[in-house]
């Protein structure tokens, strides 16, 4: 966690909250926190991604998966594909907003934890997702996470065969009809996932949140008729968010995530400032309110 970091969460929230974090730890090997949504997620001590969602208090992602849920507010809530789902928190986190939720992990760790989640719309499958069918040696790391091309984890950990699928391939196996939403946050596969999905993009238009910013996302999108919108910050005072609408790729913009909307369902906000302050972060309430969440 670094300076920037600390700074959205607010100092009166790093102290309280760091402490109280702290302290579950030292009685509990899992904590069972509940999210903004009312549901219930569960933190594992070994978590990093975990000990962000306790400490952020839902807001990892600065708003953006609440900018993400008002895009499908406005139309049936069917299928929701969470593509690198780790532990659980986006099918717990959105729940209560479609009728089925697909995930996709290839990390044994976190398969163990996605098997103890109690979420009756929630299936997994063990395979990584990218832009071709294929069979990949991969491990584990400490923390987690999961990977193919890191040589310094094939030098530490014994690696297991596991296959690579394409959201296409998944979508024309399984008959699939509906899908309302994507979440992609794969470290580094981002966009082969979205080459991988091109035609489920094309028939289903859904809205998509991915955690990539780049030229070739936009170049993507130039002709499927999509906003590209973001809840964004700025690094001398990350406290502070912004909605911005972009028309091209900006480099001089830090961004987290980016929400990918079909323009029949993309919206003008009243608010596209959210003013926080140092001390008690982002601006959490404000978000709240202007999303319906």
């Amino acid at each position: 966690m670094n300076t920037s970091f600390y700074k959205q969460i607010g100092l009166k929230n790093l102290i309280y909250r760091g402490i109280m974090f702290k302290f579950l730890k030292i009685f509990f090997k899992i904590i069972n926190y509940k999210t903004i949504t009312n549901n219930f997620y569960q933190i594992n001590n070994w978590d990093p991604s975990g000990s962000e969602i306790y400490m952020s208090d839902c807001f990892s992602d600065w708003g953006n998966e609440y900018l993400f849920l008002d895009s499908i507010s406005l139309r049936p809530n069917n299928i929701f594909l969470d593509i690198g789902c780790h532990t659980g928190y986006f099918p717990t986190l959105f729940k209560n907003y479609f009728k089925k939720i697909i995930g996709f992990e290839p990390s044994t760790k976190c398969i163990s934890s996605l098997k103890k989640l109690n979420l009756n719309n929630f299936s997994f499958h063990k395979n990584f997702v990218g832009d071709e069918v294929i069979e990949v040696m991969a491990g584990d790391s400490d923390a987690g996470y999961s990977f193919f091309n890191d040589q310094n984890l094939y030098q530490k950990k014994e690696l297991i065969k596991i296959k690579q699928i394409t959201i296409d391939s998944f979508i024309i196996k399984n008959k699939l009809e509906g899908v309302t939403a994507i979440k992609i946050d794969v470290d580094g596969l981002d966009l082969k996932v979205l080459f991988g999905a091109k035609k489920t993009i094309q028939n289903n238009r859904p809205s998509i949140m991915i955690e990539n910013f780049s030229e070739e996302l936009f170049n993507f999108f130039k002709d499927l008729d999509y906003d590209l919108i973001s809840i964004i910050s700025n690094k001398k005072k990350p406290y502070n968010l912004y909605i911005q609408k972009f028309e091209y790729y900006d480099e001089s913009k830090w961004v987290k995530m980016m929400c990918c909307i079909p323009k029949e369902y993309s919206r003008t906000y009243n608010t596209s400032f959210f003013k926080g302050n140092i001390f008690t972060g982002i601006n959490k309430k404000e978000i709240i309110k202007t999303f319906n969440i």
